[in-house]
């Protein structure tokens, strides 16, 4: 049997929390479940998709992909990426269509953000869930799944990837609380949060939770995804998914901006400024 080495570090002032919170018999157990998600997180794969027209964004997305339009110092794309990076995920897979070189000449193989990057090429549009089918011979395991037009903070992958495991789950999505869901419909949840519908978009404002497309699969996820066609997420496999009782959803209060159009990329740009994205 092979044996692998892994260090976890603790800061001090984690550490001194942990000696202060954390009777000395449990300490142990403590340690060794933080060391078994960070196994889990340095082995999980996270596919991100990329392949998008960008249509809503009008010319400012005809030369470059919107992952690559910059937010502060540096492409969208590459605020997603670190920002898993950070909570412990380190091997990326881009599902690249339109304008796709942009996106392998800046990234490369990943290296200099310190992480693995691998590339799945979609020669027709494939839509979200065909993205994904397309991707199944890098994809090992449970994998998470971020569309790449969206900016996200707050959101810790370890609650998430609990949530999911605890619930025994095929799927679990994210969900973002918003002031204004008309642009988005809301999701309605059980006791136990499986997701039982989406509602259609209200015609006036209202709060509520919202897809974020951020997800958590498991492998089983492509059996409801045909191959080499088009087929979306959103509109025939959560369908199926809810008619079976298997997709659950997870909210979180953290800051979530979804850029479909100029309007939002502008005010993306005035939170970036303010401080709300890092």
């Amino acid at each position: 049997m092979q044996k692998h080495r892994t260090s976890i570090e603790f800061p001090d002032d984690l550490w001194r929390q942990l000696s202060s919170r954390i009777p000395a018999r449990r300490r142990t157990a403590f340690i060794i479940e933080a060391v078994r998600e960070k196994l889990i997180r340095e082995s999980m794969k996270c596919l991100i998709l990329c392949g998008g027209l960008g249509v809503g964004m009008g010319p400012l997305s005809k030369s470059i992909p919107k992952v690559m339009m910059p937010v502060g110092y540096k492409p969208l794309l590459e605020h997603t990426i670190c920002r898993l990076r950070d909570q412990g995920l380190n091997h990326f897979i881009l599902a690249v269509s339109h304008l796709s070189e942009h996106i392998i000449r800046y990234f490369g193989d990943g290296g200099s953000l310190r992480v693995k990057i691998d590339y799945s090429v979609e020669k027709i549009p494939l839509g979200t869930a065909g993205a994904i089918r397309n991707a199944e011979d890098k994809i090992d395991g449970r994998f998470i799944v971020v569309y790449g037009d969206v900016l996200f903070n707050g959101l810790n992958i370890g609650d998430l990837l609990r949530f999911h495991e605890e619930r025994n789950a095929i799927a679990t999505m994210a969900l973002a609380k918003v002031e204004d869901a008309s642009r988005f419909g809301l999701v309605s949840l059980d006791e136990s949060n499986r997701v039982v519908a989406f509602r259609e978009k209200p015609k006036q404002p209202i709060s509520g939770l919202v897809n974020a497309g951020i997800y958590v699969f498991e492998p089983q996820i492509l059996d409801y995804i045909p191959a080499l066609t088009y087929c979306s997420l959103e509109e025939h496999v959560f369908p199926e998914l809810i008619e079976r009782g298997k997709l659950y959803a997870y909210p979180y209060n953290g800051y979530w901006a979804d850029i479909g159009s100029p309007e939002d990329y502008e005010q993306v740009w005035k939170d970036y400024f303010t401080g709300l994205i890092g």
